[in-house]
């Protein structure tokens, strides 16, 4: 560890951190650090070494957990700067969730979530799912997880209280399925397609049982832009970037087409900051509202995490740098990073 011993503590150790302590954690996939910075001024604080290909990172019982695509496992940080590798089994750690106090991994090389127990940093199972499994979502009570299966198509539903696979949602004929998502109150569901550029609304409480993926729980379909990667569903809206054309497309909760915002060079994520929905733009660098106000960014932007008090962190994946923008006032701090920073957290 090359940063101060107290370097991670602020990882929800004791009371809530006041905005001043509060840290930036950057996975950096070109060099295997996670690299930490003050969140209020942008000093480098220090970089942890966690393994091969760090993409995404989050919080869980006062350690900061790292997802490693390159390993069979996953690195947990904990409050002393102390590294704990936890074993997947196999390979491409990916993405998080957490259920009933255990933490979900998609492994996207292993076709399996691994299931972590947080507090004892280990494996307690692993959930074989469709092949590349990417994004989950958790439904509200936390008795159901979805995780899409790039190449096979399907939303596979996963019983958290047996850790088991209780059945698939089918999206389509040669579907991709990237992005998963549920409306707040559970009684949506939501998966991109990212060969067929569509999105797919299913019924999450739907008769998924059986080894056969089903089609009973979709419940309609609307075309979006080219190569969209994610989407964001909300109370009453749905929004799902198209990257290879430049728009955001806006649907109501049952997918009924309200907008198709414009004008946008290569839209990754749609964010809710101060308020507002703003548009992380990887092609150009700026953040723009779905009103159109715009606020300039010191590069282009591939992963950006609310960081509260209308600013955003921003990883400029592709400049070596990430940055601290307020959505009124602009830039807050730049500071330069490890290779290809990713999916930060603040904690």
């Amino acid at each position: 560890m090359t940063g101060g011993d107290d370097a991670p503590t602020r990882a929800g150790q004791g009371d809530a951190p006041s905005p001043a302590d509060r840290v930036l954690a950057v996975p950096c996939e070109g060099d295997d650090l996670l690299a930490l910075f003050a969140l209020e001024t942008g000093e480098r604080l220090g970089e942890i070494p966690v393994g091969s290909h760090p993409v995404h990172a989050t919080t869980c019982r006062g350690r900061t957990v790292v997802a490693t695509m390159g390993e069979r496992s996953i690195t947990a940080v904990g409050p002393s700067g102390e590294v704990t590798r936890v074993e997947t089994g196999v390979l491409g750690p990916s993405h998080f969730a957490t259920a009933n106090g255990e933490l979900y991994v998609s492994c996207s090389a292993g076709d399996a979530l691994a299931v972590v127990d947080p507090e004892a940093l280990t494996l307690v199972d692993r959930v074989a799912v469709g092949a590349e499994p990417h994004e989950l979502a958790v439904a509200p009570g936390a008795d159901r997880l979805y995780a899409g299966s790039r190449r096979e198509g399907v939303v596979d539903v996963v019983d958290t209280e047996t850790r088991e696979r209780i059945g698939a949602i089918d999206a389509g004929p040669d579907a991709r399925v990237q992005g998963v998502a549920l409306s707040p109150d559970g009684g949506r569901g939501y998966a991109v397609d990212q060969r067929g550029a569509r999105v797919v609304a299913f019924d999450p409480g739907g008769d998924v049982a059986g080894d056969a993926a089903s089609a009973a729980p979709v419940r309609g379909e609307a075309a979006v832009g080219a190569d969209p990667y994610d989407l964001v569903a909300t109370a009453d809206r749905v929004f799902v970037p198209g990257r290879g054309d430049g728009v955001v497309h806006e649907f109501d909760r049952n997918l009924e087409p309200i907008a198709v915002r414009e004008g946008f060079s290569r839209p990754v994520d749609v964010l809710e900051v101060a308020g507002e929905r703003w548009v992380l733009d990887a092609g150009a660098p700026r953040l723009r509202s779905l009103d159109g106000a715009v606020v300039e960014t010191p590069a282009p932007g591939l992963v950006a995490t609310p960081a509260g008090e209308g600013r955003v962190a921003v990883s400029h994946y592709d400049d070596d740098s990430v940055s601290l923008v307020d959505v009124e006032s602009g830039p807050v701090w730049t500071a330069d990073s490890p290779a290809y920073p990713f999916g930060s957290v603040v904690v």
